[in-house]
């Protein structure tokens, strides 16, 4: 009698520690909101998980280069936009400048001609978290005057963003070509010439400095055309690149995630067990106290 009861009690307290075990990995599930906190719940389904953050971190990364490339290709269109109104302003003091003028309106437009050199330096030498936007790879000053001759303080390297897995994409246009240097035709050289003729009142040479004008915002033309061709593709990536994330982010969910709604009648379910098996400890324990006593 003592053997049948003892071997009652001891399979009670088992089936009493597995119920306990059962609600306290349901309340862990339920607290973190996982289906599994160790890998030996679920091997195969740990796995996926750490490949899938992986891959999740791999599109964050992406789209953190695209999201630095778009910033640096919408300033650089900025500046070109701006260089680009400054010279169509130049194109149409010159056209006044190859006329008949008094000596204090060539000075008026000489002091202009000046004041929009001043201002293209300036934008042509903006930079962006301390590198030239348009010196390449250099940390110099793209367009700088050393005595009397306009040079070009950069280099022509492509600034590269990984964009996807696959994609990588030059995020800038160097000086070196939108601002003629390559061509030994820059355009602030040009620009101190025309001053020059303006102030001498050279209508011939002033006029004939038009098409150096043209040839010069046909560059910067260029120079935008390319920033906005990359702008639009850095902009479809990203796109797709929060598509691909959110896909990630729910084939995550369904596999690490906990089911609440299952979970918390899982739960209230195992309560239940617990509550039952408790009392056949209870009945459990009176014989064999009866037992002890006798």
């Amino acid at each position: 009698m003592r053997i049948s009861t003892q071997l009652m009690m001891d399979r009670s307290l088992g089936r009493l520690q597995d119920r306990l075990s059962s609600v306290e990995r349901t309340q862990s599930r339920l607290a973190t909101g996982k289906q599994f906190l160790v890998s030996s719940e679920n091997v195969g389904g740990m796995n996926t998980a750490l490949a899938l953050r992986s891959e999740r971190a791999g599109v964050a990364q992406a789209n953190k280069n695209a999201e630095d490339g778009r910033t640096r290709v919408n300033l650089a269109d900025s500046r070109l936009q701006q260089i680009l109104t400054a010279m169509r302003r130049a194109r149409d003091l010159a056209i006044r400048g190859a006329s008949t003028l008094q000596p204090a309106e060539r000075d008026a437009i000489a002091k202009e001609l000046s004041s929009i050199q001043e201002q293209v330096v300036s934008l042509a030498n903006s930079d962006y978290l301390g590198q030239g936007l348009f010196s390449g790879f250099s940390t110099d000053e793209a367009v700088k005057k050393v005595g009397a001759v306009w040079t070009y303080g950069g280099d022509s390297g492509a600034v590269n963003r990984r964009i996807s897995e696959s994609e990588v994409v030059q995020v800038n246009v160097t000086g070196d070509e939108i601002f003629g240097f390559n061509d030994s035709d820059d355009m602030f050289t040009m620009l101190d010439q025309l001053i020059t003729d303006v102030q001498a009142g050279d209508t011939t040479a002033v006029s004939n400095a038009l098409d150096s004008i043209d040839t010069a915002t046909s560059r910067i033309d260029l120079g935008l055309s390319r920033l906005g061709a990359v702008g639009n593709r850095i902009e479809t990536t990203i796109g797709r690149n929060l598509a691909v994330d959110e896909s990630l982010r729910q084939q995550l969910s369904s596999t690490e995630d906990v089911d609440l709604t299952e979970a918390i009648l899982e739960l209230k379910t195992q309560e239940v067990a617990l509550q039952a098996t408790l009392g056949a400890v209870g009945r459990a324990i009176q014989p064999s106290l009866i037992d002890f006593l006798q």
